[in-house]
């Protein structure tokens, strides 16, 4: 038995190294699967994909050419990447500066992969990680509710370092779960909309504010993306709703996020108490005070590695004295203030970059899903950005370039099929 189980792995992976096109459906499964359980572990997997990809290029059995459909998606990831990469060497201690190199070379990574995996047409990648995102969350979401419940911590962080992440990566499986759900039959509507409600429900147990100001904004998105289903099926709609409802309202109780709004707008609005109350919400009322002043006086910027101790360096003349933070608490204030308004720029592009990708591939039966899902993506990760970072933390990067990557592979893919009316190259 042994024997016969070791025989067919290793026929299984010699297969593999053969014909690239047997790990694809593997890969792109597991990409939308692993971040909420395994947190860095996603991370991994996406350099592995790449260095296989490599492999089977220095072999033959890949072509290390740039297919026809991403030369726009190419030069956006390769501007912020070379933006990260250049930017320091304007600067003081531009070797502090490169830190953030090693986490944002997936960036020039996903030219890799997307080279490798355009080569792979049959493969349906766009379903395959949709599929592992509902299977990811359903799963997630058990794990918080572990480790809340029986492991007694206050704030889930699923396989992840911190809660914040994890609750941002669970909204937006959560939220894609529900992308054609209309195309969908059976058990596998009901898979989808547990992996929505799964989603939600992981995200709350997080307690994170960024990811729930988000997430009306994603219901918005999908009650457009499937009105016809909504308006076909009105009664179970309302049921699905009624359950999410019941289900928001009870953990937003449960786990207080009220009072943290209420003193952090009271912050905002009061500057003179803010070292009196939450000093989470406290700090992130100064540093996007002064950040805003650092950019205005210095549009150019002082070099990411500066940029903290720049904005608590002018907070200082105020009397305000904040922990030395890696970061503003806003991704488009850290990158303001560090890569002045070129690097901050070419963030937002980075960012616009999906929906131009989605709106401008042709428009076959998934255009409307492609459509959701870069909205989804760019919307939540814009909100996401303004009360943390993106793109300093593994996780949130590896999610948003796998998602970037399924993306431009399937508007790639659609440029082989008849388009109805506008048609042109993503």
């Amino acid at each position: 038995m042994l024997a016969s189980w070791l025989w067919f792995s290793w026929h299984w992976v010699t297969a593999l190294f053969n014909d690239p096109r047997r790990g694809a459906p593997l890969y792109a499964f597991f990409l939308g699967f692993l971040p909420l359980l395994l947190g860095s572990f996603a991370t991994i997997w996406f350099f592995a994909g790449a260095i296989y990809a490599l492999m089977m290029m220095v072999r033959g059995k890949l072509a290390a050419r740039w297919p026809d459909g991403l030369s726009f998606v190419g030069l956006v990831v390769l501007s912020y990447f070379l933006s990260t990469l250049i930017s320091p060497l304007a600067f003081a201690n531009a070797p502090q500066g490169w830190l953030d190199v090693g986490t944002n070379l997936q960036f020039l990574i996903v030219v890799v992969l997307a080279i490798a995996m355009s080569q792979t047409p049959r493969t349906d990648v766009f379903d395959l990680f949709l599929w592992g995102l509902r299977a990811g969350a359903v799963a997630g979401f058990a794990f918080a509710l572990f480790q809340v419940l029986m492991l007694g911590h206050l704030r889930a962080k699923g396989g992840m370092a911190n809660p914040i992440p994890f609750s941002n990566v669970a909204l937006l499986a959560g939220a894609m779960s529900l992308i054609g759900i209309g195309r969908l039959t059976g058990w596998q509507r009901l898979a989808a909309l547990a992996a929505g409600l799964s989603g939600v429900g992981a995200c709350l147990l997080s307690q994170t504010r960024g990811s729930l100001i988000a997430l009306p904004l994603a219901a918005l998105i999908l009650g457009q993306h499937n009105f016809a289903l909504i308006r076909a099926y009105p009664k179970r709609a309302a049921l699905f709703l009624g359950v999410l409802i019941v289900t928001f309202v009870g953990l937003f109780v449960f786990i207080k996020l009220p009072d943290r709004f209420q003193i952090l707008a009271q912050h905002l609005e009061e500057p003179q108490t803010v070292m009196n109350g939450d000093p989470s919400s406290s700090h992130r009322a100064i540093l996007w005070t002064y950040g805003v002043r650092a950019i205005r006086d210095r549009p150019l910027g002082y070099g990411s590695q500066n940029a903290v101790d720049e904005v608590r360096r002018i907070a200082a003349r105020d009397g305000y004295v904040v922990p030395p933070y890696t970061h503003l608490h806003n991704e488009f204030l850290t990158i303001g203030v560090g890569r002045g308004l070129i690097g901050l720029s070419l963030l937002i592009l980075l960012l616009v970059a999906p929906i131009i990708m989605a709106w401008r591939s042709p428009q076959d039966g998934r255009y409307r899903d492609r459509l959701a899902f870069s909205l989804l993506l760019s919307s939540s990760y814009a909100v996401f950005g303004m009360t943390n970072v993106l793109f300093s933390q593994d996780q949130m990067i590896t999610f948003f370039v796998s998602a970037y990557l399924i993306l431009l592979l399937d508007a790639r893919r659609a440029l082989g099929l008849p388009a109805k009316g506008r048609s042109s190259s993503p």
